[in-house]
């Protein structure tokens, strides 16, 4: 990594989390539990708030934008810690837990970064994957644009903006500003991936293991360490983040799951903090993180309630189910006003997303169950499911029983229990049993539902090493030297643990997931944006005059014209829009064009000067093809409207490198269609 990525990447760093904790700075959060679990979230709740009051009133979301909420927030957070600091504060020793759960988890953040990048090969590789055609698209948008409000995203029609199909971008917003900055799009968009997939996974997933231990009266010293172990383990699993992005490129529901276990920690810990400001912020993370991915508010809120459920068994349970009512209710109503634009533009979408079908065939049951309770790959990493994580499934389960034994509460057993249970009812009758009522917000995606029991794992990883070292320490301990405290020496059995864990099951899936990154980065299986298409935008920067849109079909390297230069294309999906029928109807009957009146009209319509083709486009299904312009049961690949294109009046050859060829389409050398 160059030192252009090391400054492209602190930069991101910046850009995700200052936003968020500039807020909470404003708002005074004191608990740093809650503090570090609502920033990831909060930021993009901020940025949210942003696009949407610059889109009311017609300014552009930008970084000065941004930046002026962000710096008036931190003005706000700096005076008024200003005027309510105390000169007689006492200072605060770091104790031995705190310093090696703290030095855990930097470990893990550190090590998930580094398997980030070296899958990568450098921020600026292109993810070949089919889903990255939009995220890149949408990040290039706002960046080139400045729109990024929810009634805004993702324009049809590049040029007009209109009409626009929604699509959540609160997961965009970070990475568009970072790209305005000067990276481009692509780094942009790589950088932020490293930032929430890795560094704020780790946190996440650390957080709600801090939150797990406290609540299971543990204290706060085997919370430290507890978070520490469950941060080093993180980098470790394939789900949520490296399946998803190697087997579709799902970057927006990567990311809202990374964020998902920070936000529970959040909910849970607000009965500690029952503020008006608890609230607000607790409001604007659930936003932010509903702004990434909608179906994320289900994963949130199935987990807090079957959570608080589960400690219900505790003598104080509904105590405390009391106290946290009236933060979650103000936080609901936050969360929903902040909202309420994307809300009221996906409420059309929901259907469609339920309506996918299960992208997986029916499994027997113990099939069905080892695969939800172990940590095998599956995907197209390992299409049979013949591998897994055989020690980290054997930590993680036996942290499950830890947690049942200690009798101090099933929360987090019944949340990862139900999640359990939702999967392999998927994995029986995918996408048609009870549990499709849950599912169908995922697109009835195996994949989708099934990283959702990663969510726990790391933390009762974290929680059986903990619990099984402390109460090790405690039966032995009248075999110490009274000089030798207790804390301490556990402290050092846990590092220990954890450096064990680093160096053998942690490392080797590390490899593994780094091997999962390069195969669609560095050194891709398939190519969708090659070396051709790059050459093809170098082609056109500077010929396609203003006003003027290309042709093409989005399943190939074409969108890259808008990323990496602005030009605009007709289409942006790769199937077409269903909303836009022209887009999928020039894909189907473009080279109809010297004969058919209504192809032309179409053509001189959009003012078609370009035509963009590759012969040799990656596969996928059609099963989303609208109106079923395609054979949905065979593979999608090159358009049958842009096939046969050589001697056709009216369009020249003007660019040709490999299986990429480049045409100007000139309508007025045409005799009248007809």
């Amino acid at each position: 990594m160059g030192p252009l990525d090391r400054l492209t990447l602190l930069a991101g760093l910046v850009v995700a989390l200052l936003p968020g904790a500039a807020l909470l700075a404003a708002l005074r959060i004191r608990s740093p539990l809650l503090f570090a679990a609502l920033t990831p979230t909060a930021t993009i709740g901020v940025l949210l708030a942003v696009a949407s009051a610059t889109g009311a009133v017609g300014l552009p979301f930008s970084p000065l934008t941004a930046g002026l909420v962000t710096a008036v927030l931190l003005a706000v957070g700096i005076l008024r810690w200003w005027r309510g600091r105390s000169s007689a504060a006492p200072r605060v020793r770091p104790s031995a837990p705190a310093v090696v759960g703290t030095v855990l988890v930097l470990t893990g953040a550190l090590f998930g970064t580094r398997t980030w990048l070296r899958g990568f090969g450098g921020l600026d590789r292109v993810n070949q994957e089919h889903d990255m055609i939009t995220h890149q698209v949408v990040v290039a948008w706002i960046m080139r644009t400045g729109r990024a409000a929810p009634w805004q995203v993702e324009p049809v029609d590049l040029l007009t903006g209109t009409p626009v199909s929604f699509y959540p971008d609160g997961s965009h917003l970070a990475p568009a500003l970072l790209a305005a900055l000067g990276p481009g799009a692509v780094p942009g968009l790589n950088a932020l991936t490293v930032v929430y997939l890795a560094v704020c996974w780790v946190l996440s997933v650390a957080v709600l293991t801090a939150v797990a231990a406290r609540r299971l009266r543990a204290g706060t010293s085997a919370a430290w360490l507890a978070a520490g172990v469950a941060g080093i383990v993180a980098p470790a699993l394939y789900r949520p983040a490296f399946q998803l992005m190697h087997d579709g490129g799902i970057y927006a529901t990567a990311v809202a799951l990374a964020l998902a276990p920070g936000l529970i920690a959040a909910l849970l810990w607000s009965e500690r903090e029952r503020r008006v400001r608890t609230a607000v912020a607790l409001g604007v993370g659930a936003a932010g993180l509903v702004a990434s991915y909608p179906g994320a508010a289900v994963t949130v809120g199935l987990s807090t309630i079957a959570w608080l459920v589960g400690d219900l068994v505790t003598r104080d349970g509904w105590v405390r189910l009391r106290r946290s009512v009236p933060v979650l209710l103000g936080a609901g109503v936050v969360a929903g006003v902040l909202a309420a634009p994307l809300v009221l533009r996906a409420g059309g979408s929901v259907s469609g997303v339920a309506s996918f079908g299960a992208d997986s065939p029916p499994a027997a049951f113990g099939d069905s169950l080892g695969s939800a309770l172990g940590l095998g790959y599956g995907g197209f990493l390992d299409p049979q499911r013949t591998t897994g994580q055989v020690g980290l499934t054997v930590l993680y389960l036996v942290g499950v029983l830890v947690v049942i034994r200690a009798r101090r509460g099933l929360g987090p057993v019944l949340a990862w229990a139900v999640w359990v249970s939702i999967v392999v009812a998927a994995f029986l009758s995918p996408g048609v049993g009870l549990e499709a009522q849950v599912t169908g917000f995922f697109y009835n995606a195996m994949l989708r539902v099934w990283s959702h029991v990663s969510l726990f794992v790391p933390t009762f990883a974290g929680l059986a090493v903990v619990l099984v070292v402390t109460e090790a320490v405690r039966r032995t301990r009248r075999a110490f030297p009274r000089v030798v405290r207790a804390w301490p020496v556990a402290s050092v059995l846990v590092l220990v643990a954890g450096l064990v864990l680093l160096a053998v099951p942690v490392r080797t899936a590390m490899n593994t997931n780094t091997r999962s990154v390069a195969e669609r980065y560095a050194t891709p299986e398939f190519v969708r944006v090659s070396p051709s298409d790059l050459g093809a935008v170098d082609f056109l920067r500077g010929r396609v005059v203003p006003g003027e849109r290309v042709m093409n079909s989005a399943n190939d390297g074409s969108t890259f014209l808008y990323v990496a230069a602005g030009i605009p294309v007709v289409n942006l999906t790769s199937l077409g829009n269903g909303s836009a029928p022209w887009t999928f109807g020039l894909m189907r009957s473009f080279n109809r064009y010297p004969t058919d009146p209504a192809v032309r009209a179409e053509l001189d319509r959009l003012d078609i000067g370009w035509v963009y083709v590759d012969s040799d486009a990656p596969g996928i299904g059609a099963g989303g093809a609208p109106y079923g312009w395609v054979d949905r049961s065979r593979p999608f690949s090159t358009a049958p409207g842009l096939t046969n294109l050589d001697g056709l009046p009216g369009l020249t050859l003007a660019y040709r490198n490999g299986t990429v060829s480049v045409y100007r389409l000139d309508l007025a050398r045409l005799a009248p269609a007809g």
